[in-house]
């Protein structure tokens, strides 16, 4: 990180969350004329950071919250620092009071990270051409929540370098939901020759060292670039690393995305699931302090019968209700929840009321279950006709002859790995799932699909293990499917009712999470 802030000596420093001082001390030992301002919030950290740097009289300590619109730091409107380095604070809980105090002061920032707040501040801060390099969670990269933020950095912003890696780089943490990025940028309005040199796959700490060192022949790890101005292009502004799935299959673009031929919506929450849940067995994973569902209280389901979105009367009211959990094609009916009459109304009640009843009318219809949360693979499996919880995205195809078709594709490594580079962190939201580029097949390769899908689901339904030949033939039709699909008309017609797009079905209400963070600074 010093190495890429390149200060000059007469240069004017501000770390804007200082901490126990890393920074400030690779700075002091290797540009010991350096003028640095250090901001802390915390007590305790300022108190450590006046003792140890108490005989540099250029090290600058105050304890003030640089988020505060009225600090000093801002009052006179103009910048003050030539350069800027932070290692912010991330993956903490922000209190209510101090999110809503947040919102109001960055309206189009999401600032339950704050970390994306310090780096906004921080280019605020920044003397015109002056550098500034952060430590975050990768995350700003890719999520839908932090397009304004990209929008502002690649718009106003050259940025110079991305530096990606896994989080347990450092000891005793790692992310379950993100890696880690070092951006390196400079305060100059971007122009059309603008490029970003991504380094990204690097498998070992010492490759930053051999980096820092410019030592670019040393270690492992793959390199990008690309143009500021297409990345601005993209949708929602992302990054969008060319996969190894880009090279092996075509373009960059599809024309049809998944969202454009079915409705990617997620599902019911009871609000306590403890009470009104029910687990076939003890064996379920996640069973444990869950009462097991009476058989004789299970109600017989059918894709016939209206959906009773009111409730079922009578003693047989448990139907059965997909939850997440990886399964590939089919997922057997493990779970149960009450749905009387009684239930349902608890479910929609109005006020403050924990449940969630959102996008009812996709349920106890004919669908495919994603489990929001990721695995190593992208996995999904047929609904018939159950409800799915909010643990689940629903994809409900606009035409039901790509019912089968969609099934397959999504369960393939290309679909992982596409969907990978759409968003690499833990969670498979409706937002990025919808996303996903998804040709049209022709007649011939629709009914191909079709034949092979029945066959696995046949084999998973006699609990007998899919013939591997089967499965590996799905990956070589969708293949050539999605490289046929990039430059030739499909000749499959849809049929799409009036009034079934997706993007209309989408606008329903979509609530589902697209973070989860577990981790500290």
């Amino acid at each position: 990180m010093v190495s890429r802030l390149r200060p000059a000596p007469e240069d004017i420093i501000w770390e804007p969350c200082a901490g126990a001082g890393d920074l400030i001390s690779a700075l002091v030992r290797k540009y010991p004329q350096l003028s640095i301002r250090a901001s802390e919030i915390e007590p305790t950290a300022v108190a450590a950071l006046e003792k140890l740097f108490l005989s540099n009289t250029n090290v600058e300590i105050k304890r003030e919250d640089v988020l505060d619109v009225g600090t000093e730091l801002f009052d006179d409107h103009h910048a003050k620092y030539d350069r800027v380095i932070a290692n912010p604070p991330y993956g903490g809980w922000q209190e209510y009071d101090r999110r809503k105090e947040l919102k109001e002061r960055f309206p189009k920032l999401y600032v339950k990270e704050t970390y994306s707040v310090f780096l906004y501040r921080a280019v605020q801060s920044l003397k015109r051409n002056g550098r500034l390099v952060f430590i975050i969670p990768d995350t700003f990269l890719w999520l839908h929540r932090h397009e304004y933020l990209r929008r502002y950095l690649f718009s106003n912003t050259r940025i110079e370098e991305l530096a990606l890696f896994p989080s347990r780089f450092f000891p005793g943490i790692h992310f379950g939901y993100s890696g880690l990025c070092i951006i390196t940028l400079v305060n100059q309005r971007p122009d059309a020759d603008c490029n970003v040199r991504v380094i990204h796959s690097i498998k070992d700490p010492s490759i930053l060292m051999f980096l820092s060192n410019r030592d670019e022949q040393s270690g492992t790890f793959d390199e990008a670039i690309y143009s500021q101005e297409k990345i601005l292009s993209n949708n929602q502004c992302a990054l969008q690393i060319s996969s190894k799935a880009r090279h092996r299959h075509g373009s960059d673009s599809a024309g049809i995305k998944l969202g454009d031929v079915a409705a990617v919506v997620t599902g019911f929450y009871s609000g306590n699931d403890r009470h009104w849940l029910r687990v076939s067995s003890d064996a379920v994973r996640g069973a444990k302090n869950y009462l097991r569902v009476e058989p004789k209280k299970i109600a017989v389901m059918s894709g016939e019968m209206s959906a009773p979105l009111n409730g079922i009367a009578g003693e047989r009211c448990f139907i059965p209700i997909v939850k997440g959990g990886a399964s590939h094609f089919i997922k057997p009916s493990a779970w149960y929840v009450d749905w009387s009459r009684e239930a349902v109304s608890a479910y929609k009640r109005k006020g403050r009321n924990p449940a969630r009843f959102q996008n009812a009318n996709f349920y106890f219809r004919q669908g495919i279950a994603v489990p929001m949360v990721a695995s190593s693979t992208l996995t999904a499996a047929l609904l018939n006709h159950r409800l799915f919880d909010q643990g689940i995205v629903g994809v409900f195809p606009n035409d039901e002859r790509l019912l089968k078709y969609i099934l397959a594709f999504l369960n393939t490594r290309l679909a992982t790995e596409l969907l990978r580079e759409i968003n690499p962190t833990a969670n498979n939201s409706a937002n990025y799932l919808k996303r996903l580029p998804l040709p049209l097949p022709k007649e011939e390769d629709l009914h191909e699909i079709d034949v092979l899908v029945d066959t696995v689901i046949d084999e998973r339904a006699s609990q007998r293990h899919p013939m591997e030949n089967v499965r590996a033939r799905i990956e070589t039709v969708i293949c050539r499917i999605w490289n046929h699909g990039q430059s030739e008309e499909p000749t499959l017609t849809l049929n799409i009712p009036a009034g079934e797009s997706s993007h209309k079905a989408m606008a329903t209400g979509e609530t589902g999470t697209d973070e989860t963070f577990s981790a500290s600074r």
